[in-house]
């Protein structure tokens, strides 16, 4: 470990967790769910949304029935030695590669809306050493950083969501229903992949101070995570309408952006929502980089090489998988391929299949 009081409160995990899953969720999912469900996308955002909701307590079960350990130790229990082994290398694969490519979605984003001309690899290198450094000194501080950044860019952000509420098109909502329920499932499968992050809840509750009243704090944040997802997609459309919404790059930040502040005192709205989208890919890396670590280190005998020699060797990994893709077009081909493989064995098959087997294995004893 980091540091020797790496604990955080359930207020504190809720926060983190809110912040990691929104992510490049709350930029990409409105545009990819809308081209499958037209209009109805925010319903299948809301079903999707719901379904990541009560997984959320999947992983909390496993974590409040083994809290001092992780995913490694876990799987290794249930399943053998090398088996665990495997399942924790590919799991630090799987959160390298999803940060690398959260990092340079961002990039992209930043080079569009502010830094023009700042090259991807400078930006991706400044952030990723703030995301180290916050890393390397304990996912304490991490913690507190993130509740810190959460009330700053979330009051913001309320504010926008207001605003936009009063001032959307609900006609371009209409007609209601009228995708068949293949479209629907479409959508709300691609809202299940979106939540890349939740596999951190393998991870997080040996850090927990309360892991055992865990269950509504992160049931909390479930609902929370899906009424925002489902809002935001719903206003997007309202604002926009269905076609205009499929052709735009960030929807959400330009959605922001066309909103008018009361007073005109602002001619740039949408950087309130690119300061909570830093805020998020912020803490969304800064964890990858942590718990690929944590990984790293549990998955050997006797911890030989200590968790702060790994950090160089992921962020190395980390960087060149952010600057290696050609544009932004094959990055979000990439994410794709990484969500229908890694996000749906590791968030959805292994949590299950550990719960499964933890339950047969209580049941020998009784």
């Amino acid at each position: 470990m980091f540091s020797e009081n790496d604990k955080i409160s359930i207020r504190q995990l809720q926060a983190l967790l809110i912040l990691d899953l929104f992510g490049t969720a709350v930029v990409t999912l409105p545009r990819q769910t809308v081209h499958v469900a037209g209009n109805d996308a925010w319903i299948a955002v809301l079903l999707g949304s719901a379904v990541m909701a009560v997984f959320t307590l999947v992983f909390t079960i496993l974590g409040q029935r083994h809290a001092d350990k992780t995913v490694v130790e876990l799987s290794q229990i249930l399943l053998s030695r090398p088996i665990g082994v495997l399942l924790s290398l590919g799991l630090v694969l799987k959160i390298m590669i999803g940060a690398g490519l959260e990092l340079r979605i961002f990039c992209e984003m930043i080079g569009q809306s502010m830094l023009f001309r700042t090259p991807i690899y400078i930006t991706a290198l400044a952030m990723l050493l703030v995301c180290a450094y916050v890393a390397v000194v304990g996912y304490e501080c991490r913690a507190r950083t993130g509740e810190i950044l959460f009330v700053f860019v979330f009051v913001p952000f309320l504010i926008l969501m207001l605003l936009a509420i009063f001032t959307a098109d609900y006609s371009n909502l209409r007609p209601i229903m009228i995708h068949d329920s293949s479209e629907l499932l479409q959508g709300a499968w691609d809202t299940i992949l979106s939540f890349q992050g939740l596999e951190f809840l393998f991870l997080v509750f040996p850090y927990l101070q309360r892991p055992k009243q865990a269950k509504k704090g992160m049931l909390q944040a479930g609902i929370i995570i899906a009424f925002f997802m489902t809002l935001i997609t719903l206003l997007t459309i309202a604002v926009f309408g269905q076609y205009s919404v499929v052709n735009k790059l960030f929807p959400v930040l330009q959605m922001m952006d066309s909103l008018q502040m009361p007073g005109s005192f602002l001619d740039r709205q949408d950087i309130f929502m690119l300061w909570f989208w830093v805020a998020s890919i912020f803490a969304s890396v800064s964890a990858a980089l942590f718990f690929s670590t944590i990984l790293l280190e549990r998955v050997q005998k006797n911890h030989k090489i200590p968790a702060r020699k790994w950090i160089f060797i992921i962020m190395i990994i980390v960087y060149a998988v952010a600057v290696l893709p050609q544009d932004i077009a094959s990055t979000y081909d990439y994410m794709k391929v990484l969500k229908q493989y890694g996000g749906v064995f590791y968030i959805l098959i292994l949590p299950v299949l550990l719960l499964i087997l933890d339950n047969l294995k209580r049941r020998k004893q009784i």
